[in-house]
């Protein structure tokens, strides 16, 4: 039987045994045996019934038309430990009795606490509450979240707190904070990075104690391999790169690939490496690391070839990833790391140790996952599928790239046995998209995780999730606007491959078009170097298209019942994605010329689009600050800024005074 709309994830079973009873207003926990009264302690499952409860009285504790809650008889809500069921499964009923709950876990009772919490919530108009059963468990025993933070926003903790809860509500049980640069607070290496505002030693500490009280395993992340950029920038590390006078791109890319990957054959990158994560792990009482090891664009080319040429560049890699798990293995700890690179060396699976979990990424949708998940069963490799939530280099991201992605690693990763599904939700170009934009993905992601059969076309309980439960958005049209906020990519009618074109042009700055499309053509070249498929560039895009969406969607903005402490911050932070998108707009009407017929209309029109900017990069700068670090501000407002610096050029060049 399909279940009500208020629940999500959707159950695997719901089953209404008819009747309803009068809704409680207060509980007693009672436990059936030690091993119960363990497990409640644990999930803290009498506190949270009772705070369950609680929203529906007034301040004072009354609810008009009711007696005070005090004054009325609890209703039972019994705990009962069951070791036969799955280890997060549970099991709710809802009877003339009152609210039973059966797990095996205190993992398992804290889901059957979230879904009696919706359940109370969902009902609380009706003052009633059917009777009914729920059995539950889920698809893949991990699901998460990786989040970037090493390429733009660190996030200030109370925004990591709240993250904590958004994945804990959804029933995920894995968070990863990406980092590649000076994320973390390393204290052998603080001199080399003296304008950063890391995550500390304490403060990773305190967080992972409050993702374990939830129920969530913050697992530790840092790359030793490729993408360290950051690093290899720094005159102290520059010979450990495999190309540190940067590596020379094939044509038609006019230019040099700065020094981005580790020589591996130096000794001195595993003692960097080493360094990190003996500094890092300790942090975490999660018993996996990410290691990474994804992209190491030029491995074996430059400082290492001459070793790769004797090896291969697959044994070269591999030799290196062994190093890095020993050290892992070292603190106690199992392996994570991404397939990109094994994918290519197919004959190397089989020497991966067991204690290694292989991470397969893929982001965009017309990508099958079918192939490499079968792959990686048949070879008894452990791994988890990785799909993407399309919002970076997409300002308010790619929707429906991003529902066709998430839904095909879900049913080929159950289909083929993977242990688990993460999203991620990556940080490339300067990370301008709020992080509000992510939550449909989020939730998607969430369900598909959870039970894949039940949630993959039921977008209504997830809308009711994304916009009352994440947004604190009571009118339910908070999750349709942030769907939708994701396909203005479709009127771009666009060949850019994971980015929009619009990004894509607010980050090159003001050129001519000749010059654009010279830049496009190469950009081509670079996403086929990066794996992509090097489909050449094609562009439809209408002004007045865009013009009269961004119209829509801010009355849909204003038209929002946003509640919660930052209610304030969240209209701001989605007005400014829109703002950007505008300016992209306009962006390419003036480059195209479309409806500018001579040279006055144009430079009117570039001193409006002068004046937007201006206030979008005030607002954008203040709300980055509100939820983040100061780290990466100025690089990820730099494009932003060179846009602005070009228009007052081409102004003063012009004749117009910028103002």
């Amino acid at each position: 039987m399909t279940a009500p709309a208020y629940l999500f994830p959707q159950p695997r079973l719901y089953v209404a045994s008819g009747g309803a009873s009068p809704a409680a207003t207060r509980f007693e926990t009672l436990t059936a045996d030690e091993a119960a009264a363990r497990m409640a302690e644990e999930a803290g499952a009498a506190e949270r019934l009772s705070a369950a409860v609680a929203p529906a009285f007034r301040d004072d504790g009354k609810a008009d038309g009711l007696a005070d809650p005090a004054d009325s008889p609890a209703t039972a809500a019994r705990i009962v430990c069951d070791p036969s069921m799955h280890p997060q499964g549970y099991e709710l009923s809802w009877d003339a009795a009152g609210l039973r709950l059966a797990a095996a876990t205190a993992q398992g009772l804290h889901y059957a606490l979230l879904t009696a919490a919706q359940m109370i919530e969902g009902q609380r108009e009706a003052g009633q509450w059917a009777r009914c059963i729920v059995r539950d468990e889920p698809d893949f025993p991990v699901r998460g979240v990786m989040l970037d933070i090493g390429r733009g926003k660190i996030p200030k903790m109370d925004t990591l707190y709240g993250l904590v809860d958004l994945l804990s509500a959804l029933k995920f049980n894995h968070l990863q904070l990406y980092m590649e640069g000076f994320a973390f607070d390393y204290r052998k290496y603080a001199d080399q990075f003296p304008d950063t505002t890391p995550v500390t030693a304490a403060e990773f500490q305190a967080l992972d104690a409050y993702a374990a009280a939830r129920f969530i395993d913050l697992v530790p992340n840092q790359n030793c391999l490729g993408h360290m950029g950051p690093w290899l920038a720094k005159p102290a590390f520059r010979e450990l790169a495999e190309h540190p006078d940067g590596m020379p791109a094939p044509p038609p890319i006019p230019f040099k690939i700065p020094p981005l990957t580790l020589n591996p054959a130096d000794p001195g990158s595993v003692a960097l490496a080493k360094d990190l994560f003996d500094e890092l792990l300790p942090n975490f009482r999660s018993e996996y690391a990410n290691i990474n090891l994804d992209e190491p664009f030029g491995l074996g080319t430059g400082a290492s070839k001459v070793r790769a040429d004797e090896i291969g560049v697959g044994r070269l890699y591999f030799d290196y990833a062994l190093r890095m798990i020993e050290i892992v293995r070292s603190h106690g700890k199992k392996t994570l790391m991404w397939g990109d690179v094994l994918a290519h060396h197919p004959e190397l699976a089989s020497e991966l140790p067991a204690d290694v979990t292989v991470l397969h990424w893929n982001y965009d949708a017309p990508v099958p996952y079918e192939p490499h998940c079968r792959r990686l069963q048949e070879s008894g490799v452990p791994y988890y599928v990785c799909p993407g939530t399309s919002t970076w280099s997409a300002i308010t991201g790619r929707t429906d790239n991003m529902l066709a992605n998430i839904a095909d690693a879900a049913r080929n990763g159950k289909a083929y046995g993977a242990e688990g599904l993460i999203v991620c939700d990556w940080g490339d170009s300067g990370h301008w998209q709020p992080l509000a934009a992510s939550y449909p993905a989020y939730a998607y992601a969430a369900g598909a995780a959870w039970q894949s059969d039940a949630n993959l076309e039921a977008m209504a309980p997830l809308e009711r999730h994304v916009s009352r439960r994440m947004l604190r958005e009571k009118s339910g049209g908070g999750a349709r606007l942030l769907l939708e906020m994701g396909r203005y990519y479709l009127l771009e009618r666009s060949s850019a491959e994971n980015m929009t074109y619009t990004s894509y042009l607010l980050g090159r700055g003001l050129l001519t078009q000749v010059e654009l499309e010279r830049q496009l053509a190469v950009n081509v070249e670079i996403q086929r170097l990066m794996g992509g498929s090097g489909t050449p560039f094609e562009l439809d895009y209408r002004y007045p298209e865009m013009e009269a969406w961004l119209a829509e969607r801010e009355k849909e903005l204003q038209a929002l019942a946003l509640e919660g402490a930052d209610a304030d911050i969240t209209r701001a932070e989605l007005a400014n994605a829109l703002s950007l998108i505008g300016q992209g707009a306009g962006l390419h009407r003036y480059v195209f010329g479309q409806n500018l017929p001579d040279a006055e209309s144009s430079r009117d029109w570039l001193v409006r689009l002068k004046s937007e900017l201006e206030e979008t990069i005030r607002e954008f700068e203040r709300l980055w600050r509100a939820r983040n670090r100061e780290s990466s501000l100025a690089d990820s407002c730099g494009a932003l800024r060179k846009l602005l610096s070009q228009y007052e050029c081409r102004l003063r060049d012009a004749g117009g005074t910028p103002k």
